[in-house]
């Protein structure tokens, strides 16, 4: 985790460049370029829970700095009534190495940092050490929360249009 975490903080403040990484790790100058230039959030956090890597998208979508959020519990960003349910299935999937969410995209609420409430869609991968051993879990989000709010007024639309065809139309 080390590597994402210095990807991660490098990639949040624009240090990474081309060719920067470890001897032999020729690849990890892309992997810093991913994260430093998508404008998806990515996060990475360790088997306990804890973000290790905090991207610029992530910075922008929950308003926290990644100086502030990596180091930090997943509950910074998880709505307070759903900490519990997620914590649980969190620690499931680190102890089975199992997830029924790896090739599925997920829609979920979220907390900005000034406490207002986002909609985001992610995807997760489980992350694998060199033996095998889980070593944490990406997440890639896209905030989705004007498209939900328009599809809710749409539909709130529709149902009040249905009421009042089914109140003139002749039984």
């Amino acid at each position: 985790m080390d590597g994402n975490n210095a990807a991660g903080n490098a990639a949040s403040s624009g240090r990474a460049g081309h060719g920067a990484g470890r001897i032999g790790e020729p690849e990890a100058w892309l992997a810093q370029a991913i994260l430093r230039e998508s404008s998806e959030a990515i996060v990475v956090a360790d088997p306990e829970g804890i973000i290790q890597v905090w991207n610029g998208g992530a910075e922008r979508m929950f308003g926290h700095p990644a100086a502030e959020a990596v180091g930090q519990s997943l509950d910074l960003i998880i709505p307070e009534k759903l900490r519990g349910r997620h914590g649980k299935g969190y620690r499931n999937t680190m102890a089975t190495g199992q997830t029924r969410y790896g090739d599925t995209l997920l829609g979920v609420p979220a907390t900005h940092r000034d406490g207002h409430r986002l909609s985001i869609e992610f995807t997760v991968a489980l992350l694998r050490d060199a033996t095998g051993r889980i070593a944490g879990i990406s997440a890639i989000m896209r905030e989705v929360t004007e498209r939900r709010n328009t599809e809710k007024e749409l539909r709130t639309r529709l149902a009040q249009l249905e009421r009042r065809l089914s109140q003139t139309s002749p039984a």
